[in-house]
């Protein structure tokens, strides 16, 4: 992970986007981060979907498969709209209860809008191991998902 400020982050993120798309903008947001996967997923109704994914160990496989939407922690961003992030499963009263909480320990999404201002997804950072949540990687996340709303 390198150190950047947060205007040259925002600006790699953007430059990266544009010249070498989703998939290297998602792997961009990865290596800034402790976390194994990155992906971006899409709901289709009941179904996660991913549109993309990275995983660091396996940096070429390129998406992951389908699972119901309840079965991730993406159904919490889904549910609100709004961000979610656990740090340590295990000490996450909120995912007590969640079928992923023993596999996922760690997870930091934020939602995905169309240009109509309607989330049809999430873009994610998650990990088997629990790991500290920064505010760079959510603000990054953040403008990620400001600039896809332009772009798909």
């Amino acid at each position: 992970m390198e150190s950047k400020t947060r205007g040259e982050a925002f600006a790699e993120l953007k430059t990266t986007l544009a010249t070498k798309g989703v998939r290297g903008a998602v792997e961009f947001l990865n290596l800034q981060t402790p976390h194994r996967f990155t992906s971006l997923f899409r709901f289709d109704g009941p179904t996660l979907r991913s549109v993309t994914f990275y995983d660091r160990q396996n940096p070429d496989q390129e998406n992951c498969e389908a699972i119901p939407v309840e079965a991730s922690y993406c159904v919490f961003v889904r549910d609100t709209g709004r961000n979610f992030l656990v740090a340590d499963a295990g000490d996450d009263q909120r995912v007590k209860e969640h079928p992923k909480r023993q596999m996922v320990q760690c997870y930091c999404g934020v939602p995905l809008l169309d240009r109509t201002g309607r989330m049809f997804g999430s873009i994610c950072h998650f990990d088997f191991e629990p790991a500290p949540i920064a505010d760079r990687d959510v603000e990054l996340l953040e403008r990620m998902a400001e600039l896809l709303q332009h772009e798909l």
